[in-house]
């Protein structure tokens, strides 16, 4: 947003401060609007009977606007000059979202206003950044551990539901399928800021198709191709350092030093095992719901596009499931004491 205001007056800090923070309020109004082709102009001076006059004009991609305010203050010039201007933003962006119809005249109904662009499709309005293949590769290379995990989880917890078609599916295979139509030119591609809740959601839709695909008897072939692709020439750089049928030593790899140390990773898996322990007399859906928004950290909103429900939906699913938990494990620690009383002996109980 271009911004310019002449002063007719001795400048003063404090003013300035004020203005500034008047301009901050108004921004966020104008994110539908093309920066680039906002412009916001005024004028602050002296009057010689009212005290201060502030003129403010704002031009917008489809249209222009202007407020004027006389006030014995500087700062209530400008505060009423931009209450005014905001008054006006609001109801010139609820004129361009609304579809307005002539009313009937002597009983008849005049034809519709035909349709036109939404605004949201004109080039002054700003089109958040949809992923792209460097966003996804970006998301692989820091986060594929915890989606691996997750599959892993996800496959487990499935084949104890009586899934058992899923025993012929890796984790690999998932994430790989996943990958895949992420990288997809053809596959529709969300905003950036869905980018993880995006991959989880291929991820599961992976594992059905998968499951499916086996029950149809496509997926227990395995081509040697697939598993073994050709390599030409151009790989021979490659093959001088490595071999298909070689395995990757341990002394070739680098630590981590972001990493949890392996008593981290053991109380981590420890908890997960009680949880899942815990949830298997749960839904599949609270279970599913429970553990992305307390293990992955999701929000309800996120976990709603992952688990395609409603927001509603997801939320009641939590609450169930965190209800279950709490019941399951007063019940396991009410067995717990039970188990260590029946094991004490007789004479240490009567000491």
């Amino acid at each position: 947003m271009n911004v310019h205001f002449t002063y007719k007056l001795d400048k003063s800090p404090t003013a300035e401060q004020y203005l500034q923070s008047q301009i901050d309020k108004l921004g966020p109004r104008l994110h539908v609007f093309n920066p680039d082709m906002i412009s916001l102009r005024g004028s602050i001076e002296v009057a010689p009977k009212s005290g201060f006059v502030v003129a403010v004009n704002l031009r917008l991609p489809s249209g222009q606007m202007a407020a004027r305010a006389s006030e014995e203050t500087l700062h209530g010039a400008i505060r009423i000059a931009f209450d005014d201007l905001s008054a006006q933003l609001n109801k010139h962006k609820q004129h361009l979202r609304s579809h307005y119809r002539f009313p009937g005249v002597r009983g008849e109904e005049r034809p519709p206003i035909a349709p036109q662009a939404r605004f949201e499709d004109t080039i002054a309005a700003v089109k958040p950044d949809k992923v792209s293949s460097v966003d996804v590769a970006g998301f692989v290379n820091a986060n594929l551990d915890r989606l691996r995990r997750y599959v892993e989880r996800e496959l487990a917890s499935r084949l104890d539901n009586g899934q058992r078609r899923l025993q012929e599916v890796s984790a690999e295979e998932v994430i790989n399928e996943a990958i895949a139509n992420a990288l997809d030119e053809h596959c529709p591609r969300p905003e950036k800021v869905a980018l993880e809740p995006w991959l989880y959601r291929l991820s599961r839709s992976a594992m059905d198709r998968l499951g499916n695909q086996l029950d149809s008897g496509a997926g227990s072939q395995r081509d040697h191709e697939e598993i073994h692709p050709s390599l030409d020439a151009a790989d021979e750089q490659m093959l001088q350092f490595y071999q298909p049928d070689e395995s990757t030593p341990s002394e070739s790899l680098i630590a981590d030093q972001y990493s949890g140390t392996p008593e981290d990773e053991a109380s981590r898996e420890e908890l997960m095992e009680m949880v899942e322990r815990a949830l298997r007399g749960a839904a599949p859906q609270q279970r599913e719901a429970f553990l992305l928004f307390t293990m992955e950290g999701f929000r309800p909103s996120e976990i709603a596009v992952i688990t395609q429900r409603t927001a509603e939906q997801v939320q009641a699913d939590i609450k169930i499931a965190r209800e279950h938990l709490r019941r399951s494990l007063v019940a396991a620690g009410g067995r717990r004491q039970k188990l260590v009383a029946d094991r004490t002996p007789t004479h240490s109980r009567s000491a």
